[in-house]
């Protein structure tokens, strides 16, 4: 059977003001197409199918319409909700939806209650897919002390793994498949997997424990050791961590940082024994960083090798000339991002290339802090309180 491993769609998601409705509609065209065209008999989504908990009613229609063209190719789905996606709202009719071949892993004990796909050799692979659990919710629940993504996820994969030597006596060797929405280490971010907060412990105090990008805290990769395959998402990269572990990336550019980046999916076959095959994909359009003078970046030439692309435009003249801004959006029209680099001299100037370049909201606050104190940042102590404040607006 073939097997289609993608994730972070991140439907209605803009990119620095543009909207990404068109590309993402095309997106969810070649994920169709390349079901079509692989035959693939089960489709993968792990996690941030939206962007956002609410997502706009064109993205809602979107996924339905996509979810139906699937299954009426005779593909079953099975998808897994993200940090970015409310799980309850994403989940709503996945009872009704399972006899159609959708099945949506959206509740903490669907974890370890897995999908079971019949293999045309009349064997059984099980499929377990995670919901992105966070940690301070849903440790109590799990009966851990301290709330932390590396604790929580190793309880899970522990009654998973519970689940499978109790189904081992009724079906002989099961593959196992695990679908995930996590940090693993030895992954590679990039700016786009925005922070949803570092984990925090017991006392309110911050886990020390654990490295924390892209807002979720790094979890070992021998907690994947055993599976036959594991589909991960949050990691816009495409990625290959180990032979079995892999990292779909999105299959849109979501941020400059990704300007390189392989963008597409993995292509498995369950019973090749084959590793995973990489599907290349070119959605939308491309992205171009543009470092130079204002002479050089309005030149022919420079224009027209980047006049569709989204631009990052970083000005060097050392003193910015006049109209800069308005005349390079006069010949980029998709310019997404504009800054003068030539002068760091001013306040102005110094604050808005710290909030350029934060990466986090906590960043974000920090530099404020820089600004309107002179260059003195935040105590321990405060910062300390910044991250309890974020945290509880997020929970």
């Amino acid at each position: 059977m073939r097997w289609l491993h993608t994730s972070d769609w991140h439907l209605g998601r803009g990119f620095h003001g543009h909207s990404l409705r068109t590309e993402q509609e095309q997106m969810l065209e070649t994920v169709c197409a390349a079901v079509t065209e692989h035959q693939v008999d089960v489709v993968l989504i792990a996690g941030d199918v939206y962007d956002r908990a609410l997502p706009p009613e064109w993205a809602v229609a979107a996924l339905e319409e996509t979810l139906q063209r699937m299954t009426d190719g005779g593909a079953q789905v099975i998808i897994t909700p993200g940090n970015h996606d409310s799980a309850q709202r994403l989940g709503f009719g996945r009872g009704l939806m399972r006899g159609s071949g959708v099945h949506i892993r959206s509740a903490l004990s669907d974890a370890w209650t897995p999908v079971e796909i019949p293999e045309p050799d009349g064997s059984t692979t099980l499929v377990y897919g995670i919901p992105y659990l966070e940690p301070q919710l849903f440790a109590p629940t799990l009966g851990l002390d301290r709330g932390h993504h590396t604790g929580v996820t190793a309880e899970v994969i522990a009654r998973i793994w519970v689940d499978v030597a109790q189904r081992r006596q009724n079906v002989s060797e099961p593959k196992v498949v695990l679908m995930a929405h996590l940090f693993a280490a030895a992954g590679a971010a990039s700016d786009s997997e925005r922070n949803i907060g570092v984990d925090v412990g017991a006392g309110d105090q911050p886990n020390h424990h654990e490295d924390s990008i892209g807002g979720l805290a790094v979890v070992p990769l021998e907690l994947f050791d055993g599976f036959d395959y594991v589909a991960l998402g949050h990691l816009h990269g495409r990625q290959r961590l180990s032979e079995t572990v892999r990292y779909s990336g999105s299959p849109l550019r979501l941020s400059f940082s990704e300007t390189r980046q392989a963008k597409g999916a993995w292509l498995w076959d369950s019973h090749s024994g084959e590793p995973a095959q990489p599907l290349d994909w070119s959605i939308g359009r491309p992205l171009a960083q543009l470092e130079s003078t204002l002479e050089e970046l309005l030149s022919p030439g420079m224009v027209q090798q980047h006049q569709e692309s989204y631009v990052q435009v970083k000005l060097t003249d050392p003193i910015r000339p006049a109209r800069a801004f308005q005349r390079l959006q006069e010949v980029y029209p998709y310019m997404a991002s504009f800054s003068h680099t030539g002068r760091q001299d001013t306040p102005h100037r110094t604050y808005s290339a710290k909030v350029e370049q934060a990466r986090t909201d906590t960043e974000v606050i920090e530099g404020f802090l820089e600004h309107v104190r002179g260059g003195r940042g935040p105590s321990a102590e405060e910062a300390h309180l910044i991250t309890q404040s974020l945290q509880a607006v997020r929970q």
